[in-house]
């Protein structure tokens, strides 16, 4: 079996970009503005560190023909993601750059290390890759698809003696695919875009609901639900999500910068294993702050879930996303409450509460029609899904 790090609790084979336009009076002079470049990541409780090299930034301008890229930053920093969680960024660069308007950013992701040491005291061994909760060292392969770059479809400008900040934020949660019998760890990015100058904040607390107590490593994301897609896996799309802190002084806290291009309603949900999902809707807008704290309980009772996949193509990911009906705010509607992703064979067997009703599994992967699987859960018995491409 090759499983790709698993949902609620996942280092993400995917990247996030998170991008930020935020202006000031500060750079350049003339026709030019300043690009600032950082770099943060969400947290995870599956590595003690995700080390990735970052080697060059560039831009593709309105103007410029296609496929055409202005490098505008060469970095060259291998960077722990995990120590950049919860807001926490790494100055990547901060250069001038003409004033205009720019279609395209594309992130290179390196091949050599820096001179740096990691969290081991030791040189880094490769460069990208994690270190396991065992202190295991895992290099990280990228895909032969990555060599021309990660390209990023979003717009930004520069403005004449303005400054524009843009931040990388890698999801490692969605980043990080291991392919288990080979032993081998993928790096597969996927990257969102959001605009984080007129960016709201989100912020709270998740708790456990017998002792009130804060719960580290509860996943929060936001939600958005289209029961009008064509594509079963596009009617729950995840826009962001982090973990809540594990710290003694914050457990249990969560926060981050989210941007909407118009008013629009949204369900945060809160998991954590071994406890019941949680969710709530409403609307956001830009510029505003908003607390949303859950209590999350364990269930009475829990049955096992084994999914088994066929018909999958060879060494292409097939990811799961594993939904649960809920009435938020007078409205029926589909939640994710965990994602697996796996290559080449079935993902471990996992848990989850009895009496939440019907669950389902959507199940997606590159030239096969999404399937889709309605189940339910016994209490101490378990439940096989068979999905079939």
């Amino acid at each position: 079996m090759k499983t790709l790090i698993s949902g609620t609790k996942c280092l993400v084979v995917s990247a996030i970009l998170l991008t930020g336009l935020i202006a000031c009076n500060t750079g350049g002079g003339g026709n030019t503005g300043q690009l600032s470049l950082s770099l943060t990541d969400k947290p995870s409780d599956n590595y003690d560190a995700v080390y990735v090299t970052i080697r060059e930034v560039a831009v593709h301008a309105a103007a410029d023909v296609a496929d055409t890229w202005t490098t505008v930053a060469t970095p060259n920093k291998t960077v722990n993601l995990l120590a950049l969680a919860n807001g926490v960024r790494e100055r990547l660069a901060l250069l001038d750059l003409a004033s205009g308007h720019y279609t395209q950013l594309r992130l290179m992701i390196g091949t050599q290390p820096d001179e740096g040491l990691n969290i081991q005291a030791n040189p880094h061994p490769f460069a990208n890759y994690v270190i396991d909760t065992n202190g295991v060292v895992h290099e990280l392969k990228i895909p032969s698809g990555m060599q021309t770059g990660i390209k990023l479809v979003q717009g930004f400008d520069i403005n004449a003696n303005g400054t524009t900040e843009l931040t990388f934020d890698f999801d490692a949660s969605r980043s990080v695919v291991v392919a288990g019998n080979s032993g081998k760890y993928l790096l597969k990015p996927t990257i969102q875009v959001v605009d984080t100058a007129v960016a709201t904040v989100i912020n709270g607390k998740v708790t456990n609901q017998a002792d009130q107590t804060g719960l580290g490593g509860a996943l929060v994301s936001i939600q958005l639900y289209d029961p009008a897609a064509a594509d079963p896996k596009d009617q729950v799309v995840i826009l962001t999500s982090t973990f809540t802190d594990d710290t003694d002084a914050m457990r249990g806290d969560y926060k981050f910068f989210f941007a909407v291009d118009a008013p629009k309603t949204i369900d945060l949900v809160a998991t954590k294993m071994d406890f019941g999902p949680s969710a709530l809707r409403f609307l956001i807008e830009n510029g505003i702050a908003y607390t949303k704290d859950f209590a999350l309980a364990a269930p009475a009772s829990a049955g096992t879930v084994a999914i088994t996949i066929t018909g999958a193509v060879a060494d292409t990911p097939v990811t799961l996303s594993i939904r649960q009906k809920m009435t938020l705010d007078g409205t029926d509607v589909l939640v994710e409450i965990k994602t697996i992703s796996v290559v080449n064979g079935n993902p471990d067997n996992f848990s989850l509460p009895v009496g939440a009703g019907i669950y389902s599994v959507v199940a997606s992967t590159s030239g096969k029609t999404t399937q889709v699987a309605n189940f339910d859960v016994t209490a101490n018995t378990t439940t096989t899904v068979p999905i079939v491409f």
